[in-house]
């Protein structure tokens, strides 16, 4: 009996000793935070993850009430995650995601509706208008725009001089004559990313906007004028058959060893194209058809509908002041969302080459938006590679993408 009351007396006292033990490890804790809201951010930053670090550092210590912490997901398993995260009821508080899913994530119910938070702020009318459109789902605000970038045309200007071509082309039938002239046995005249991915609808979506179509439609005239055009190219010589594969590097590589003369691609090859000295590059508007016309990519920032919306919002209207805004944009190497940051900072107004995608930033549009905007883009992507191959006529490869995808949206 006398041992057994020596083991209890032990356990006790043990049991005393691990809580306190516990406490003050909580306790620590507790002073370490200075008792602030934490928050769970999720991003797939892997370059810029320092940078993004340090920007959530200065705003934790700018104020005694929230605590941002951020958690790394891999691009290509934040829509998963994001899904396991619903199911089990695990979802972080903010999310950075591709401009293209945030419809998408809203129809789903991951995100929070913050239409009354952005009205309330007011200003919601500083921003880009087409990074700006990709937030938005049925009628209501599911995120803001974070980080923005979009597509422009970038030519050799050494070629075009040696071709007698004083000013890169404008329009479609300008871009074919160039193509035309600029094309040799070593090099072509244009080129654009037709592998089959989200890069090649990001690619051929400003040809079809130029021409005053749109995915909902691309059994129209306008599209089918689009694929015409551009299958006429193709089959003239002046694009390689490689851009059946070939991604946006790809086509950078081959600009930089000067076997392309003219390519679409975005600002952030610009620094890599500079490490070619020689090489004198420039950028202008995709040509146009019907109008100037461009697509957006970049991040959203987004609240979850379990987050903690009050926090998070703390910190997304810090995040978006335009100091913030400006230095977010410079340090991940995108550009601002706020027009009157891209339009008044020193760096976008004055940078070589940097300054150019500005205009083209102004008519830039979401691609969609589309809650079904997966399923979609991969029937414009079939129909671009049945096209181009001769697998199926224009028409015919068009009418079949229009029906698969209205076939898609109805079942939603």
């Amino acid at each position: 009996m006398k041992n057994k009351i020596v083991v209890s007396l032990t356990l006790i006292l043990f049991l005393v000793v691990l809580t306190a033990c516990g406490n003050s490890e909580e306790n620590t804790q507790q002073e370490e935070n200075d008792g602030k809201q934490e928050i769970l951010l999720w991003h797939y930053y892997t370059g810029s993850e320092e940078a993004l670090n340090e920007i959530l550092a200065d705003y934790n210590e700018s104020q005694d009430e929230v605590e941002v912490v951020a958690e790394y997901v891999p691009f290509d398993e934040m829509n998963r995650q994001l899904s396991v995260g619903t199911a089990g009821n695990t979802l972080p508080d903010v999310v950075i995601a591709d401009t293209v899913n945030n419809v998408s994530m809203a129809s789903m119910g991951i995100l929070a509706d913050i239409t009354d938070y952005v009205e309330e702020w007011g200003e919601a009318d500083q921003f880009l208008e087409g990074p700006f459109n990709s937030t938005i789902y049925e009628g209501k605000q599911y995120g803001l725009p974070l980080t923005t970038n979009s597509l422009g045309l970038f030519y050799n200007k050494k070629m075009l001089e040696e071709a007698g071509i004083e000013e890169p082309p404008t329009t479609w039938e300008e871009l074919e004559e160039t193509a035309a002239a600029l094309t040799t046995d070593e090099t072509k005249g244009f080129g654009l990313s037709a592998v089959r991915s989200e890069e090649a609808t990001f690619q051929f979506y400003p040809f079809i906007y130029s021409a005053g179509g749109t995915y909902k439609e691309l059994d129209s005239p306008e599209v089918a004028g689009t694929f015409d055009f551009l299958k006429n190219m193709f089959d003239q010589g002046y694009m390689s058959q490689d851009i059946l594969t070939a991604t946006q590097d790809d086509l950078t590589r081959m600009f930089i060893e000067e076997n392309l003369a003219m390519m679409i691609n975005g600002p952030w090859m610009i620094e890599r194209i500079q490490e070619n000295e020689d090489l004198d590059f420039g950028v202008t508007n995709i040509p146009k058809d019907q109008e100037f016309a461009s697509v957006t990519g970049g991040d959203n920032i987004s609240i979850t509908e379990t987050g903690n919306h009050e926090a998070a919002w703390d910190f997304i209207t810090w995040l978006f002041e335009p100091e913030q805004n400006e230095r977010f944009a410079m340090e991940t190497g995108y550009y601002p969302t706020r027009s009157d940051v891209l339009n008044e900072a020193d760096y976008w107004k004055n940078e070589e080459v940097v300054k150019e995608f500005i205009p083209i930033m102004e008519v830039a549009e979401a691609r969609g938006p589309s809650p079904d905007w997966p399923g979609v883009s991969e029937e414009i992507q079939l129909a671009i590679q049945k096209i181009l191959t001769d697998e199926q006529p224009v028409e015919d490869a068009l009418s079949e993408a229009t029906e698969n995808i209205a076939e898609i949206e109805a079942s939603e």
